[in-house]
């Protein structure tokens, strides 16, 4: 046809094709540019993309994934769920894609919080919203094969449906949060979230806390003494007591993130004791009745088995909840994402990591102010992208996504996470100096952190990178000062900066804490530790 006899469709043209258009558009995937041209091919049908955009808009026929029709589908499949119905997902009768619904789920786990909260789905989601039981479903077995929801970024749903938590649990730890944030337990700026009575203190304690329980666990696999292990035990454990008297606004997220990962490296004995003793603990601190008591009460009678859905759960509603109080691009919301990440979505595939990296990073922007946080966002990215590119045997590729990150926007104990995994990719590719020079580079990054749990897992990577290479005489030499060091991990240290401990003490001060407790106890209990603080000054340095 001739350029200038071109006639723009009228709205009768648009009626009489609607259904050509919504076919070649939705069940054909064609893009917009391609509906363009088949329309204009075969029905001499002339409209422009924007005009395209408007009239699909008005007849709902969208590609991409709605907030509230997600919603309506996760209502729909716990109730389903819960009398073990299969089902197969429809919006304006076309399937639900469960790729699409995967990315949608990764990308924002807010929906996971609207969902616990009791959130309404807009009357257009409930009515284009619709689902079926598949045609093989036998109502006398149920299989994982039926589910038409494959295992996705978030552990809200699962191939065996949606676990049925009590509500009670979510009731008490919003209830928590509302009374922290209400009652200025918890202070803000735009910078940043603190305990007002303990500052970054409490914080900075919890993540030591974390560490050591994180060693703990690595060194049964380690050859250490299971002595030693208890010993080094003890004082995490005994320090929560510091930490529930002024929880941190990440206490929650943080302890869930760590009991995910000890179930991830095995665990989960240390994990169930962890739980357990965070529960007894703020009943013997807190009081039975206190919000953070109960929300511990229902989390540890949830069977082990089901525990990580529900911090998946936890997780997703602690996000949610820091970005509706203080935006998706403060330092509390994006550290609560990290812990999500850490448990949930570092469990999937380096592309969905990817992606829910990318769309977090996009959404808190250039000018986030907590820059350590944004630098282990941005290592996070790198090291997806070195996975997926190990996936696909690009090892320079691999190589190239940690070494071009500018380690100078690191904290240091994440420069040592990048250089132990910098030296495995060079280890691969078979750069043996260059693997060896990454793995002694982070000893140095983690010696800097002045935590010796964060030398520890150092000395360990270097020392298996010696046996590795068959250099058994630096193995064993590296072996015996991480067995030294691990000899000297009877007291946690962290930097008090804001609070003096007392007169005559002037510039930062160094809280080391001592505590004494029996080898041979069955049990942790509040009342058997005896803590000893001592201050001393120190300007620059924690141990």
């Amino acid at each position: 046809m001739d350029v200038t006899a071109k006639r723009y469709a009228t709205s009768q043209d648009w009626t009489r094709l609607q259904a050509v258009i919504m076919r070649v558009y939705l069940n054909e995937d064609k893009t917009l540019e391609e509906v363009k041209s088949y329309m204009e091919e075969h029905h001499e049908f002339f409209a422009t993309v924007p005009m395209y955009k408007k009239k699909l808009s008005s007849w709902n026929a969208f590609k991409n994934l709605r907030l509230d029709e997600v919603l309506q589908i996760l209502y729909l499949k716990k109730h389903r769920d819960a009398v073990h119905k299969p089902s197969v997902f429809f919006i304006r009768n076309r399937e639900v894609d469960h790729g699409n619904l995967q990315v949608y789920l990764s990308r924002n786990p807010s929906v996971f919080a609207k969902l616990e909260t009791g959130a309404e789905p807009n009357p257009e989601a409930i009515r284009d919203v619709t689902c079926r039981t598949p045609l093989s479903f036998s109502s006398t077995w149920v299989s994982k094969s039926h589910s038409p929801i494959l295992a996705c970024p978030a552990p809200t749903i699962l191939c065996t449906g949606l676990l049925p938590l009590s509500e009670d649990m979510f009731r008490t730890l919003r209830l928590y949060l509302d009374q922290s944030f209400g009652t200025r337990l918890w202070s803000w700026s735009e910078d940043g979230c603190w305990n007002t009575r303990g500052r970054y203190g409490p914080s900075v304690l919890l993540i030591s806390i974390v560490d050591r329980c994180m060693t703990a666990g690595l060194s049964v696999s380690r050859q250490v003494e299971p002595v030693a292990i208890r010993r080094a035990l003890d004082t995490p454990f005994a320090m929560l007591i510091k930490v529930f008297r002024n929880p941190p606004p990440i206490f929650i997220p943080k302890l869930l993130s760590a009991a995910a990962h000890l179930n991830r490296i095995g665990r989960e004995d240390i994990r169930a004791l962890l739980l357990q003793f965070c529960y007894d603990l703020a009943g013997a601190i807190l009081g039975h009745d206190h919000p953070l008591t109960r929300f511990w009460k229902c989390f540890v009678t949830i069977p082990q088995a089901d525990q990580l859905e529900a911090i998946g759960r936890v997780l997703a509603l602690c996000v949610s909840d820091h970005d509706k109080r203080l935006g998706t691009a403060h330092p509390l919301t994006a550290e609560a994402y990290l812990n999500y990440f850490d448990a949930v979505i570092r469990d999937k595939s380096s592309r969905e990591q990817l992606e829910s990296l990318q769309h977090q990073i996009t959404r808190i922007g250039d000018q986030f102010p907590d820059k350590s946080l944004l630098g282990l966002l941005m290592l996070e990215h790198a090291l997806a992208t070195c996975k997926l590119n190990l996936e696909r045997q690009h090892l320079d590729k691999a190589e190239e996504a940690l070494s071009h990150l500018d380690s100078g926007s690191l904290a240091a104990r994440d420069e040592s996470f990048r250089c132990v995994w910098l030296g495995y990719v060079q280890c691969i590719r078979g750069h043996m100096q260059s693997a060896e020079g990454s793995y002694r580079n982070s000893v140095l990054a983690a010696r800097r952190t002045g935590s010796r749990d964060c030398v520890l897992e150092a000395l360990f990577q270097l020392e298996t990178f010696f046996l590795y290479v068959g250099n058994p005489l630096d193995a064993e030499r590296v072996r015996t000062e991480r067995f030294r060091v691990f000899r000297k991990l009877g007291s946690l240290v962290w930097n008090d900066q804001e609070n003096s401990p007392g007169v005559g003490v002037s510039g930062p001060a160094v809280t080391v804490i001592h505590i004494g407790s029996g080898e041979t106890s069955a049990s942790w209990r509040p009342s058997a530790f005896d803590e000893v603080a001592e201050y001393v000054e120190k300007p620059n340095t924690v141990f």
